[in-house]
């Protein structure tokens, strides 16, 4: 909980508008929305249950139900384009261009799974043209829940989210 306070201290502080948080089973994104419910902050849930079959879906139906009332975009990215992103970086690495995978490893060594996180959905947000020329918090985790937190800033000029600032919590 202390990572999603600071995130929203951090959006506020920076007039960041949106929120950005990767979700499995909807429980961090629920958390999220008590802490920004009445504030002025817009809250985007990113979600990976695309394609599954109902009985193998792991973000809680009635959770999802909650955030759409309260106006919050509940996104899942196209697993096709997932796949075809790695299709395409395995070609394009063999010719020497640069590669969002070789990107992703730097940035795990560098600050950890969760911030790798933040920057794979604040990529699939722009994929999608959810997210097109603003600064955005983004909030993932590894397994355990969300634990990390970063501002991005997203233009149509960059193929990839420019990772500006990791929050800390506490």
């Amino acid at each position: 909980m202390d990572i999603l306070r600071a995130a929203v201290d951090t959006a506020k502080k920076n007039n960041i508008s949106t929120i950005v948080i990767a979700s499995t089973t909807g429980n961090a994104a629920l958390k999220l929305l008590e802490l920004v419910r009445g504030q002025d902050l817009q809250m985007i849930v990113v979600t990976h249950d695309e394609g599954r079959p109902a009985q193998e879906r792991k973000f809680n139906e009635d959770i999802r139900q909650t955030l759409l009332v309260s106006k919050v975009t509940v996104y899942t990215h196209n697993p096709r384009m997932i796949l075809l992103r790695k299709i395409i970086g395995k070609v394009f690495g063999r010719f020497g261009f640069p590669r969002w995978y070789r990107h992703l490893k730097e940035i795990k060594e560098s600050h950890g799974t969760g911030i790798k996180v933040c920057n794979i959905i604040v990529q699939m947000l722009m994929e999608g043209k959810v997210l097109n020329d603003e600064r955005v918090v983004a909030i993932a985790g590894a397994k355990s829940g969300a634990d990390s937190a970063a501002i991005f800033y997203v233009t149509p000029k960059n193929k990839w989210p420019a990772q500006e600032e990791v929050i800390k919590a506490g």
